[in-house]
């Protein structure tokens, strides 16, 4: 213990005396070990720590899968999952939710509160606890039922937190219901926002109904089940429902996904990218230390070489330089975890959506732990390759006048190897984060010919029970329209029932006029009900046929208007983007149900061809626009006049699809209406709540918020990574001009130019920095086939990439080369002949 004392008071004393290198190196280190503790707890709180929910492992979601109308993960119907809660043998209890909004009035602004309707099981299900009150009883079950249990977040914002808030009413869409309990602080189940619980309450109707899709299943395991198992289960009752009504059924199957995965999403590889970025830009501090601390050695070589002449073993040696090591460590560790609780606000966003409100970053034990084992692990391996240099000194050579000149040979080359590694390793990221900025580049680009700067949008969701008549509904969208329409600075305005990317579904199966349209046919499109400006609002491009207009009534022929698919601008050869493009260019609706001829004047309908619906005349097509995703396949689209639709609003598939975004195109900053905006909404009626507002860009900004953010840390951490690796030429060379200032001086004596000299340092550095970049072209082919799923119309081979950054790398190393060769073509001969 005293030895150990003793070294610690040595190396404190030893780092001390050089306070410059000190610092450079415990920064160095703190931002390798900062963003490595920062990455793990994101990826321990994602993927590892235990969900907030009673045997978590055991929760998973089931979902009908209808591969062949593109729906893989689809919402079961009512009928089918009160098939599989009746037959399956796998699961302890099952219960069904169902997404719904409410407006709240009273005691304030109206406000649209987004909810679940559930089965009275769901709270027992994932075991979770009210915080106050209790949850909904076995008897709520019933349409009759008007209870409600709300979040924290609600009764804190609204309520004040008052705890007589239990048992008082409330108004929900003009009804009242009574609250009657309220969740936990950070509860949550797979949707951010959700305010309100209310009982499912689903009619003897509803229960039957086997054609609309839209409940959530959520289950637990029976002890000892594998989620395997559970999905062969309910594969086996869907093949029967869909042996039973071939009709509607043909092809179903099921999937059984744990909760986990569902919650996470595909948050796994982008993850898993960031962790082995980190994982580099550590290595990198470390070999930039170690190269530091091997030029140090190499000064000290006298100092070491007297302690060994007095009688220091080189195993005593080697401990003192790795305690002053693993002291640098330390330093850099906890001034790393102080940067990390910095970044943990930022890397919040970068949790999935489904799990943010219960994932909170923090430096827990765990994460502790990690950071201690990590700068342990740091300063064993940056300081034990220049403690074991340092204690093979030769005695005679270090002991002479002119030892301190000493550290080539085994020395250099491992500082060489060290540079080259870095530049390596800088040049992998560098090419990930070229790919990925890229990719957000074109995902964003797409949408370009809409101008969405220049779009606003916001929801104004009807109530079903204040506006049942279509008639009434009709009125409201009139009225709003028309008043918007007058305001400055408007252009065009209209409603939709979602805007892009805000809504991932609403899909209807189809019936085509002259076509095979059995039980094994597959016609399934979009569904979009909208007023008759819309698509000059939201920037659509007619490519045929005529837009709706406000002839297009419930009196006059019905019409539809569909999509048609503009060619992808690259085409891809790896991966995953391989498959969306040849999806993307078989899916849109005018080249995929009528091929090779124009789809002017075909005639569709909504559900089989003996349905009650109207066959619908197509009008007009158009361009296409991502709505289920910026990087989704484009999709079958169809679009109806939203007055011809009205007669069928009451009742499923229609009411699913009644408008309820407005959209504004602006000539000014949209954001500037939005006052205007909500103020017509309110004149038309003062208790319909205004939410989602946002302007087209925002929404864009919101579907890319994820990769936006990934993309901006690994760019981060290659730039940190392109500073280190020029930090680490640059430290080499300068070394090497001051080791070597005696033979500079003798050839610039013997009449050796400047630039002789410039040559002779820059070469050394470039031929180090051109070899790391040679292993990390190849490296990087490595990292591209991981980020692969990630991009979007970029290969991850693309040669411009690869080639922008090895010009970009070896132009920085020219640049930390030259300040060194530019030092050592002013020595003085004279100086540098002098005898030391």
């Amino acid at each position: 213990m005293r030895t150990l004392l003793q070294d610690l008071r040595f190396g404190m004393r030893t780092l001390l005396k050089r306070p410059g290198l000190t610092v450079v190196a415990v920064v160095t280190l703190a931002l390798g070990i900062g963003a490595n503790t920062a990455i793990f707890s994101l990826v321990s709180a994602v993927l590892v720590r235990p969900l907030k929910y009673r045997d978590a492992e055991r929760l998973v979601m089931v979902w009908e899968d209808a591969s062949a109308t593109g729906f893989s993960r689809d919402t079961p119907a009512p009928a089918n999952y009160t098939d599989w809660k009746a037959q399956q043998q796998s699961f302890e209890g099952m219960a069904a939710t169902r997404q719904q909004t409410f407006d709240l009035t009273g005691d304030g602004e109206p406000e649209k509160l987004y909810a679940f309707g559930v089965e009275s099981n769901f709270f027992s299900l994932l075991g979770v606890e009210p915080a106050l009150g209790r949850t909904l009883l076995p008897g709520e079950d019933s349409a009759d039922a008007r209870v409600a249990v709300i979040s924290n977040g609600l009764w804190q914002r609204r309520f004040g937190g008052e705890r007589s808030i239990v048992g008082r009413e409330v108004l929900l869409n003009g009804e009242k219901y009574t609250v009657v309990g309220v969740m936990p602080k950070g509860f949550q189940f797979e949707l951010a926002g959700v305010d309100l619980w209310t009982p499912l309450a689903l009619t003897p109707e509803q229960s039957a109904d086997r054609n609309s899709h839209y409940l959530e299943v959520v289950a637990r395991l029976k002890p000892g089940v594998t989620p395997a198992q559970a999905e062969a289960d309910v594969k086996t009752i869907t093949e029967r429902i869909a042996n039973a009504y071939p009709n509607i059924a043909t092809g179903l199957s099921a999937a059984v996904v744990p909760l986990r995965e569902q919650l996470a999403g595909d948050s796994r590889r982008p993850l898993s990218v960031l962790l082995a970025a980190v994982a580099m830009v550590l290595l990198i501090a470390c070999a930039n230390v170690a190269g530091v601390l091997l030029s140090r050695a190499a000064a000290r070589r006298r100092e070491i070489a007297v302690r060994a002449a007095l009688g220091a073993s080189r195993r005593r040696i080697v401990r003192q330089l790795l305690t002053e090591s693993l002291l640098l460590g330390a330093a850099g560790g906890a001034l790393g975890s102080l940067l990390a609780l910095w970044a943990f606000a930022f890397l919040q966003q970068l949790v999935p959506s489904g799990m943010r409100e219960m994932v909170e970053l923090k430096l827990d034990l765990t994460v502790l732990l990690f950071t201690l084992g990590v700068s342990l692990l740091a300063g064993v391996a940056f300081g034990l390759a220049p403690a074991l240099q340092a204690s093979r000194t030769d005695l005679n050579d270090a002991l002479k006048q002119g030892g301190a000149r000493g550290g080539v040979g085994a020395g250099r080359r491992l500082r060489g190897a060290f540079v080259v590694a870095e530049v390596a390793l800088a040049l992998v990221l560098l090419v990930g984060a070229g790919l990925l900025i890229q990719t957000l580049y074109r995902l964003r680009d797409q949408y370009s010919e809409l101008r969405p700067e220049n779009v606003l949008t916001l929801r104004t969701q009807l109530a079903d029970n204040r506006y049942g008549e279509p008639a009434r509904r009709a009125a409201f969208y009139e009225q709003v329209l028309s008043r918007v329409k007058s305001l400055p600075g408007v252009v065009a305005v209209g409603y939709t029932t979602a805007v892009p990317l805000t809504r991932k579904g609403g899909a209807n199966g189809l019936s085509l006029e002259g076509r095979d349209n059995g039980p094994s046919s597959t016609w399934n499109a979009n569904h979009r009900q909208v007023s008759p400006d819309y698509f000059r609002a939201m920037g659509q491009t007619l490519r045929e046929g005529r837009a709706f207009d406000e002839r297009d009534d419930e009196r006059a022929q019905p019409v539809a208007a569909i999509n048609e698919v503009v060619m992808c601008r690259l085409a891809l050869t790896w991966g995953e983007n391989a498959k969306l493009l040849e999806a993307s260019l078989n899916e849109a609706m005018a080249r995929a149900y009528w091929p090779g001829e124009s789809a002017l004047g075909k005639r569709f309908k909504v559900g089989a061809p003996d349905a009650a619906e109207p066959w619908l005349t197509i009008v007009a097509v158009l361009s296409d626009v991502r709505q289920m995703g910026a990087d989704e396949p484009v999709k079958p689209e169809m679009y109806i006049p939203y007055r011809q639709a009205a007669p069928y609003w009451p009742k499923p598939p229609y009411s699913f699809f009644t408008p309820r975004d407005l959209v504004v195109r602006t000539s000014a900053d949209p954001r500037s209406l939005v006052a205007a905006v909500r103020g017509v909404v309110h004149e038309v009626d003062a208790y319909q709540p205004v939410s989602g507002v946002r302007t087209m860009d925002e929404v864009l900004g919101i579907e890319t918020a994820q990769r936006r953010l990934g993309m901006i840390l690994l760019t981060a951490f290659a730039a940190l990574a392109l500073l280190l690796a020029a930090l680490g030429i640059y430290g080499v060379l300068a070394f090497f001009v001051v080791q070597h200032t005696r033979e500079i001086g003798v050839r610039l004596a013997l009449g050796a130019r400047p630039a002789d000299v410039l040559r002779l340092v820059v070469g050394r550095g470039m031929r180090l920095a051109l070899v790391g970049v040679g292993l990390g072209l190849a490296a990087s082919f490595g990292l591209a086939r991981l980020l692969a799923s990630l991009l979007y119309e970029v290969s991850p081979g693309d040669p411009a990439t690869y080639a922008l950054v090895a010009v970009l790398l070896a132009c920085v190393a020219l640049l930390a080369c030259l300040v060194p060769a530019r030092r050592a073509t002013k020595v003085d001969p004279m100086v540098a002949l002098r005898y030391e």
